[in-house]
C-alpha cells in the first residue's frame, strides 16, 4: 500500500488457484479455476467478449467488467494486449466482478495510464496498493484527491523534496496529478483493495499485471528513474536492466520506515540523471 505499512506481510485469505505465465515468464496462480465449475443458467455460458475474448458466466453481455481493460488508456493497453486473455487477468476481472466493494473504483483503477503515453515514461515511483479509505485512491500510487488530508508517507515524502529540492514548498495538499502529467508514472503493485482492508487483494493477480507493466517500460524507453522504496517495490527491480536505466533505492516513506527513507535524495539523483541523458528534469513542485 502507497500507507504506513510497509513493514506488514499479505493478508491471510486472498485467493490464488490456478496457474499462468505473466509477460516476464514467472508462473502465478489466478481465480479462473476456483470459479470453473460454478453452475450457470441454462442456456447461458461464457459468451465471447471483446480483445480478451471473455465474459463473466452471469452476464448476458459484456459487462464493464468483462471489458476492464477497455479502462485502460489506448497508448498503454496497445502494449499490455497479450496480457489480457491470459487466465490470470480473467482471474482479476472475474474476482472484481463478484467482489465490488473495492477501491478506487473501476473508472480510476488504470488513471495512471491517462496522462502520457508509455514510451514517455521519465520517472516510475512505485507504490504497494491503493489507500482503503472512501475518497482516497484515485488510481496513482501516494496521491489523494484534493481535500483529503495528506497522508503520512506523502507527507515525508513531501518533506524529503523539501530538504533535496531547493525552493520546494510543501504542498497543503496530496494530490500528485501534476508529476503524473509531466511523465511520473505514479504506479501500484496492486491496482485495487477492499474498502478498509489494506492488503487484501495483493493475491489475485495484479502483481502480474504491474511486473509486466515494468518489464514493457524497461524493454520500450530507455534512461527511466525507477523510485522503488520499501523491499514490496524493489522486488520488482528484478525487471529493470540497470544498465539501461536508474534504479534507486532506499526504505519506505511510511512513518514505520521513514528513517530509512529521509535523505535518499532521489528526487535530485532523478533529474541529474535525466539532464545527463538529454532529458528535461521534473518539475516536484505540485
Amino acid at each position: 500500500m502507497t500507507m504506513d505499512r510497509e513493514k506488514k506481510e499479505d493478508l491471510p485469505g486472498v485467493f490464488s488457484v490456478s496457474e499462468s505465465k505473466g509477460c516476464h515468464g514467472k508462473r502465478q496462480l489466478s481465480l479462473d479455476d476456483m470459479f470453473s465449475k460454478r453452475k450457470t443458467s441454462a442456456g447461458t455460458g461464457p459468451s465471447k467478449s471483446l480483445e480478451a475474448g471473455w465474459t463473466y458466466e452471469g452476464c448476458a453481455q459484456p459487462c464493464e467488467y468483462c471489458r476492464l481493460e477497455e479502462k485502460i488508456d489506448p497508448r498503454w493497453r496497445m502494449h499490455l494486449k497479450p496480457e489480457f486473455g491470459k487466465d490470470y487477468f480473467r482471474g482479476v476481472k472475474r474476482f472484481l466482478h463478484e467482489n465490488r466493494n473495492h477501491l478506487p473504483p473501476i473508472d480510476k483503477i488504470f488513471t495512471f495510464s491517462r496522462f502520457f503515453p508509455l514510451e514517455k515514461t521519465k520517472v516510475v515511483i512505485m507504490g504497494q496498493d491503493p489507500y482503503h479509505n472512501d475518497n482516497q485512491a484515485m488510481g496513482l500510487s501516494f496521491s489523494v484527491p484534493v481535500g483529503i488530508p495528506v497522508p503520512p508517507s506523502l507527507k515525508n515524502i513531501y518533506l524529503e523534496i523539501s530538504s533535496d529540492i531547493e525552493g520546494f514548498e510543501v504542498p497543503s495538499h496530496g494530490d500528485l496529478s501534476e508529476w503524473a502529467e509531466r511523465g511520473v508514472l505514479l504506479l501500484n503493485d496492486v491496482l485495487t483493495v477492499t474498502k478498509n482492508r489494506p492488503n487484501s487483494h495483493a493475491g489475485i493477480g495484479w502483481r502480474e499485471f504491474t511486473s509486466c507493466i515494468l518489464q514493457v517500460i524497461n524493454e520500450k524507453c530507455t534512461n527511466v528513474v525507477f523510485m522503488l522504496w520499501g523491499r514490496h517495490a524493489q522486488a520488482k527491480g528484478k525487471f529493470i536492466n540497470r544498465n539501461k536505466h536508474l534504479v534507486l533505492t532506499c526504505g519506505h516513506p511510511s512513518p514505520l520506515s521513514s528513517s530509512h527513507f529521509f535523505g535518499c535524495k532521489h528526487f535530485s539523483k532523478a533529474n541529474k540523471y535525466l539532464m545527463d541523458h538529454g532529458k528535461s528534469p521534473v518539475e516536484w513542485q505540485v
